[in-house]
């Protein structure tokens, strides 16, 4: 493993992690317009704006699975591939909505098991009990 993968992978789940906000809120606007019964064109526009904030998730969420699988091969994510099986086959905002939250769940347990990996000691120190430094 490249040690320049763990900076790249928390870039890349900031970014991940501000679009899919970003989509999400979008999302709840649309939902809360259609909810309050807006117009044809209040309704349409944010359908519109949730829509455009689906490829950037998508985008970042194929960009977070790379660096998971380069850094781990099993990593649980999901690719570029389902992504766009899972628009097709639902909409695109249920692929905007799971497939992010998946590779951010796992990214984010990589990231926390990598750095408790650095933070626990290695064996190469054995301290020396006083007794025998005397």
């Amino acid at each position: 493993m490249d040690a320049s993968l763990i900076p790249k992978l928390i870039k890349q789940r900031r970014r991940l992690l501000q679009s899919y906000l970003v989509h999400v809120a979008w999302f709840a606007a649309m939902i809360i317009t259609a909810l309050a019964h807006s117009s044809r064109a209040v309704v349409a526009s944010s359908i519109f704006l949730a829509l455009i904030t689906v490829p950037p998730v998508i985008t970042y969420a194929a960009a977070v699975h790379r660096t998971c699988r380069a850094i781990d091969p099993t990593a649980k994510t999901i690719g570029f591939v389902p992504m766009i099986i899972m628009t097709v086959l639902f909409t695109p905002f249920e692929s905007g909505l799971v497939v992010p939250a998946k590779n951010l769940l796992v990214s984010g347990k990589l990231l926390r098991e990598r750095q408790a990996a650095a933070v626990r000691p290695n064996e190469s120190f054995k301290p020396t009990s006083l007794r025998d430094a005397a």
